[in-house]
């Protein structure tokens, strides 16, 4: 008997209720172009087309309304037996987080299915810092981590956690140690680098280049990364992900002679009581291990200033 992909029927029906892919995005903590290849696949499944476009949104076809309410009651009912799981038997209950892409998919996703007992369910929703923040305002989440602290009320943040930012360079690729040489290199930057290179770079020399030249640009750092490891240019990004399997053996890391380190708390993210909750410690004490969970306060860096062509 043939069944229907549950998963891809959660993503049609989360951009039928907003409206469109980029209204979803957020919620699904998916990708615009991955949310098109769900909906395009489940369209091929069901055999018809579910969406017409309206100016530059969509709208339901006939198929799509009538499988639109099926959906929606099958989700209801979903959610409906999961709280009454979740009553019965609290160690069911999934422990929901959003996580800032590079720390979640390299230091703390780990670290989650290691350390959590193998029937508690984790549902975990990776982006940018406003997906985060986001998630976690609207109840998406219990808990959030993102690299800059929150004090707009009702989220609640507190450091958890600090992660190395280095500066990683092709393996043949000469890297000047010296502001205005790495004015002139050309850089692999992605979605929100502007963050990280600022806190880099007033960290390690005090100042901002004049400018910046950056080569090319992706909107996941794991992209960025490969223009790096081909060779393209040089990359601002944590020291997690650098020295991670993917390209450890592809790039190299250049620590400026006489330069300080330079480190990013990580802040853990809650409404009302979250961050003194049972889940709250446990993020706490896996962060902890091995002396992970040292913090500084540190406050949003300045922006990388704007270059003559236009990149930031």
């Amino acid at each position: 008997m043939r069944h229907v992909d549950l998963r891809r029927a959660a993503v049609f029906h989360a951009v039928a209720a907003a409206g469109g892919i980029a209204a979803a995005s957020p919620r699904l903590g998916k990708s615009p172009p991955a949310i098109h290849h769900d909906i395009k696949a489940f369209e091929r499944e069901i055999g018809r087309p579910l969406f017409e476009r309206v100016g530059r949104g969509l709208r339901l076809t006939a198929s799509g309304q009538a499988l639109f309410e099926t959906v929606g009651r099958a989700l209801d009912e979903v959610e409906r037996t999961r709280e009454r799981l979740s009553r019965a038997d609290p160690a069911l209950r999934p422990l929901r987080l959003a996580v800032v892409s590079a720390f979640g998919r390299y230091r703390l996703a780990p670290r989650l299915y290691a350390g959590l007992p193998a029937d508690r369910p984790i549902e975990l929703v990776f982006g940018a810092h406003e997906t985060v923040l986001s998630a976690v305002a609207t109840g998406t989440v219990e808990l959030g981590v993102t690299y800059r602290p929150v004090v707009a009320a009702p989220v609640q943040s507190m450091p958890v956690a600090r992660e190395e930012l280095v500066l990683a360079a092709p393996i043949r690729m000469e890297i000047p140690q010296d502001l205005a040489g790495l004015s002139r290199t050309a850089f692999a930057t992605y979605d929100e680098y502007e963050f990280v290179f600022g806190h880099w770079f007033e960290t390690v020399f005090g100042a901002q280049p004049d400018a910046l030249r950056r080569l090319d640009h992706a909107g996941e750092i794991e992209e960025a990364m490969e223009s790096c490891a081909a060779g393209r240019g040089a990359i601002i990004a944590p020291l997690d992900l650098v020295s991670s399997a993917g390209w450890r053996d592809r790039v190299r890391i250049v620590r400026p002679a006489g330069r300080p380190l330079c480190f990013n708390a990580l802040h853990l993210l809650g409404l009302g009581a979250a961050l003194a909750s049972p889940d709250a410690d446990t993020i706490r004490s896996l962060l902890a291990e091995n002396g992970l969970a040292e913090t500084g306060e540190g406050e949003e860096p300045s922006r990388i200033r704007r270059t003559s062509n236009g990149a930031r």
